[in-house]
């Protein structure tokens, strides 16, 4: 949940070689060196505005998306610690050094030459989900995800362009093809790519469209993240925000054993409390834990970091938690009885506030047993 100041979220310089020691992914996706006969395009989707109401409503309803968001953030950055001139400090760069920009409302670390970046992240769980958005400047480039261990891949993705408005998505692990393939995307707008494996089940969306879907998938121990960007000759690439988090328990199971169920896969546009689209699905969980339960009461809490006012914080995660009430009660027809709410702003933090990923799990909605 993010507050009034905060910010919204490779193809590799090197060349493989005899010496490295990666284990090769299935064809489709290489996860190799940069050339510049590759070219695509990633550009990532803004998170519009979304009224309560008629628009919200129409949302719900029209959302093909079923991504759920990871509770627990393990991995946050939107760059808004980097300075300019520096390495950014949660990444461990390897190849064309790079730098953080703005593009408009955009801000996040530029590349405009083939990269790899390590994040800095001690391991995986074997349920997470990624959240990663990125511009590419002009609309062409290449970008790759791979997770493993220092000598091999056992996971990854890529997302490429195809022609006029064709993009290319393909994943590869467990020594198999996970599928994937060619579809339209509006290359004038953002591009938002998740990842969620959960239980053996890996599913990939872009934009909010759920393009693959495999389960038993067999994976070994995740230990790193490497991303690989690739941007065209003469073009760049700005990932403006990567979150990666332990996937979402199931909220009946867990306000009932611990009375408290903490949400970070709720979403408001910035310094407002107008829900935003990929928000849909969590409220659907949580409104189906709701309706399995009718004897529950519970207590929406609005959470913030401390960026900017406190009172204004205050006031903002209240509305905020009186948007979701709204929404339960006019999108999935929860009594209102039955739910309260109350703003504390920056008052309880989970963690400091001094690092994104600190602040990232700050910024919050929280569901308590009454």
């Amino acid at each position: 949940m993010r507050n009034a100041d905060s910010q919204p979220q490779p193809r590799s310089g090197l060349c493989p070689t005899r010496r490295e020691k990666y284990r090769r992914l299935p064809k489709g996706i290489s996860g190799g060196g940069v050339t510049q006969k590759r070219k695509g395009m990633i550009r990532l989707i803004g998170l519009a505005p979304l009224l309560i109401g008629i628009a919200w409503t129409a949302i719900v309803r029209a959302d093909p998306s079923d991504f759920i968001p990871g509770e627990k953030t393990l991995f946050y950055d939107d760059f808004s610690d980097m300075a300019k001139g520096s390495p950014p400090p949660h990444w461990k760069v390897r190849g064309a050094p790079v730098d953080v920009a703005t593009q408009g409302e955009l801000k996040g670390l530029r590349v405009e030459k083939g990269t790899n970046l390590y994040a800095n992240l001690n391991g995986l769980p074997e349920d997470f989900t990624l959240e990663a958005e990125l511009k590419f400047d002009p609309p062409a480039g290449r970008v790759d995800w791979l997770f493993g261990t220092e000598t091999a891949r056992y996971l990854g993705f890529y997302f490429t362009r195809e022609g006029n408005q064709q993009a290319a998505l393909f994943a590869a692990g467990g020594g198999e093809n996970l599928g994937g393939g060619r579809f339209n995307v509006d290359f004038n707008k953002p591009i938002r790519l998740n990842l969620w494996l959960q239980k053996g089940r890996l599913r990939v969306y872009v934009n909010d469209e759920r393009r693959i879907d495999a389960n038993q998938v067999k994976l070994k121990k995740l230990e790193i993240v490497r991303l690989l960007l690739n941007p065209p000759p003469k073009g760049a690439i700005t990932l403006a925000r990567v979150r990666i988090a332990e996937s979402t328990p199931d909220f009946s199971q867990v306000i009932q054993s611990t009375g408290r169920y903490i949400s970070h896969g709720i979403h408001f546009d910035i310094d407002s409390d107008r829900l935003q689209p990929e928000s849909a699905p969590v409220l659907k969980m949580i409104a189906d834990g709701l309706a399995a339960n009718p004897a529950l009461k519970v207590r929406i809490e609005g959470h913030t970091d401390n960026t900017g006012d406190a009172q204004h914080n205050i006031e903002l995660s209240r509305r905020r938690a009186e948007s979701v009430k709204s929404a339960l009660i006019s999108d999935f027809k929860i009594d209102a009885a039955r739910l309260a709410t109350e703003g504390l702003g920056s008052t309880r933090p989970l963690e400091g506030n001094d690092t994104p990923t600190g602040r990232a799990n700050n910024r919050r909605v929280e569901f308590v047993k009454q």
